[in-house]
């Protein structure tokens, strides 16, 4: 029976999606992760990350009984491209202009942690952007909301209004599969 569940992020929208676990949970920020990707292994570095960033937590708590650390790390993928949170307006545009009109993948790796083992995965969701004007672009550039999110958008605010379809986990595009999630548990013997 997990008592707790610490997720290895600072992201408020990975916070909200943790709690429909119905446990017990509070977020520590990893540290010291190395989050380099290669886009020829981009499912193994996901995986990896994911788990860095959960045992940059163990050694932060130590005892992990009845406890399960999840980390997680989130890239949006266009066309063989790793399209990370932008360093600055341009980028963002740049990434939002890649997107228009385009379907593109969202790929989270997540790792978990428990006193009885440690595994990872990855969850990819195909997203269909609509056509995106410039103007259209820039306005929702000037909110701010894309400088912090893989891709340059979220599917939770106003990014909801460029996607024309999901193939796939809708919390997966926020940044945390939670349904795979509880499922990988579940399906280990974990108890809710």
């Amino acid at each position: 029976m997990a008592e707790e569940i610490i997720l290895a992020s600072s992201s408020p929208r990975r916070k909200q999606l943790i709690r429909y676990l119905g446990v017990p949970s509070r977020a520590i920020h990893p540290e010291n992760v190395d989050e380099t990707l290669r886009t020829s292994n981009v499912i193994e570095d996901l995986k990896r990350v994911a788990l860095e960033k959960a045992r940059s937590i163990l050694v932060k708590i130590g005892n992990i009984d009845k406890r399960i650390i999840v980390g997680a790390d989130t890239i949006v993928m266009f066309k063989g491209e790793i399209l990370l949170k932008p360093k600055n307006p341009d980028e963002a545009f740049s990434h939002l202009k890649k997107l228009s009109g385009a379907v593109h993948e969202v790929y989270t790796g997540v790792g978990i942690i428990s006193s009885k083992e440690e595994f990872s995965f990855v969850e990819v969701t195909r997203v269909k952007f609509r056509v995106l004007d410039d103007n259209t672009i820039k306005k929702y550039i000037e909110t701010g909301i894309p400088m912090d999110k893989a891709g340059a958008y979220g599917i939770q605010d106003f990014g909801a209004l460029f996607v024309e379809k999901i193939e796939g986990d809708f919390y997966n595009v926020m940044g945390l599969p939670i349904g795979r999630i509880w499922f990988e548990l579940r399906d280990r013997g974990y108890k809710f």
